[in-house]
């Protein structure tokens, strides 16, 4: 649902700075020309809860809990610049835990280290843009590197994710780091002192200056149905193939098996949603 309110707010138009803050529940969250049984491990995902959703913006994948905070910057097309908000988020970040080593890189990523604590995206449009980064304040860790897990034998022209080893800021940190103080800090930082964050649905008629905005709710009318179907979730993967047990070659697109080589199948297999554990289990592997 907040992914729907950032498409939401993007398309409104904005001429000042906003700064959109929000937390999901456990989700794996896909770049939009990536494919998810490439970057997650979709039976690991279903058997917990854990949602799979794709986002309008391109990258890669990445992990939501309530111990990560998401930020999204929106500007103006000429004012995007994700290298100036990733600096503001560092400079927020070390003022207030004195973070060492800390840094960002070429792809737009804040490192402690070796080790990752943010992954970011955009999306730019006529009208506007945003840039949105993630934080791992204290996420499970351990969920993130098993869900983050996929099909590495999928031949696919989808975009890949680039692996990289992942902490977190409390883990990095001698002080207690929560979301709250994170949120409350990074706000502070941004607004100025004296100045209060907008929490609800922003309004482009009420806009006058830069602000931030937290979510305490997505309100229906911004929820895009159409980005909750399989059809957006698994159907926009690129056309791909990988071998499902003894040399058996299945081609997938859209989301659909479209043929299947070195093996004599049903034929009502075919035009079905792809769905690795019934081939297995057709296969009796």
């Amino acid at each position: 649902h907040n992914l729907a309110l950032e498409n939401w707010i993007l398309h409104q138009g904005r001429e000042k700075k906003l700064l959109l803050v929000y937390q999901n529940k456990p989700c794996v969250v896909i770049g939009r020309f990536q494919n998810p049984w490439r970057e997650a491990n979709v039976n690991m995902a279903s058997e917990r809860g854990i949602d799979i959703a794709r986002r309008v913006s391109g990258g890669g994948t990445v992990y939501h809990d309530l111990g990560n905070v998401n930020f999204s910057f929106f500007t103006d097309k000429p004012s995007h610049c994700p290298n100036r908000n990733l600096q503001f988020l560092a400079d927020s970040l070390n003022r207030r835990y004195s973070i060492s080593h800390l840094h960002l890189n070429k792809r737009h990523d804040l490192f402690i280290g070796s080790s990752k604590i943010s992954g970011s995206a955009s999306r730019i449009i006529r009208t506007g843009a945003f840039h949105h980064c993630t934080l791992l304040v204290n996420s499970d860790l351990t969920t993130l590197r098993g869900v983050l897990h996929g099909d590495s034998t999928i031949s696919s022209s989808a975009t890949a994710s680039l692996s990289s080893p992942t902490t977190s800021l409390s883990a990095e940190c001698s002080a207690d780091v929560t979301t709250r103080d994170v949120i409350d800090h990074v706000t502070e930082e941004f607004l100025g002192a004296g100045r209060e964050p907008t929490v609800g649905l922003w309004s482009a008629e009420e806009e006058q200056e830069e602000d931030v905005l937290i979510v305490d709710h997505v309100p229906e009318c911004v929820l895009n149905v159409e980005h909750q179907t399989f059809e957006w979730v698994f159907g926009k993967s690129p056309k791909f193939s990988v071998v499902v047990g003894d040399g058996v070659m299945v081609h997938v697109e859209k989301g659909l098996v479209c043929q299947v080589d070195g093996w004599d199948h049903d034929p009502s297999l075919i035009g079905t949603q792809y769905d690795p554990q019934r081939l297995q289990a057709l296969l009796g592997t």
